[in-house]
């Protein structure tokens, strides 16, 4: 799966550098990681694939909340914004299975 590419098709008509969609995309899949793997994880670690698009989404949501971080409440002319606790909704972290392993 080409990330970059969906992320880019995923947020048109805006356009980003791809820079900027590489760093979402690895922050996303931080995220995806740490829920995953809520104990730590060997480094080098990657998405595992079934949660490949999910990082792609997550790092959408992401670029989305640009400019307005940790925003609760915002109203303008008749539109009302409010974001879920921390940077991505729950909705979408609830799809990651966190796995256990031996601490051995």
């Amino acid at each position: 799966m080409d990330k970059i590419k969906s992320f880019k098709n995923l947020i048109q008509p805006d356009v980003v550098t791809d820079e900027l969609a590489n760093e979402l995309i690895n922050a996303a899949g931080n995220i995806v990681l740490n829920r995953r793997f809520p104990f730590g994880y060997a480094v080098g670690t990657s998405v595992p694939a079934q949660y490949e698009y999910i990082q792609v989404r997550i790092a959408v949501e992401l670029y989305s909340k640009m400019g307005a971080e940790g925003q609760t409440v915002h109203n303008e002319n008749g539109i009302s914004r409010s974001w879920e606790a921390g940077d991505v909704s729950p909705s979408l972290l609830k799809q990651i299975l966190p796995g256990c392993g031996s601490v051995v």
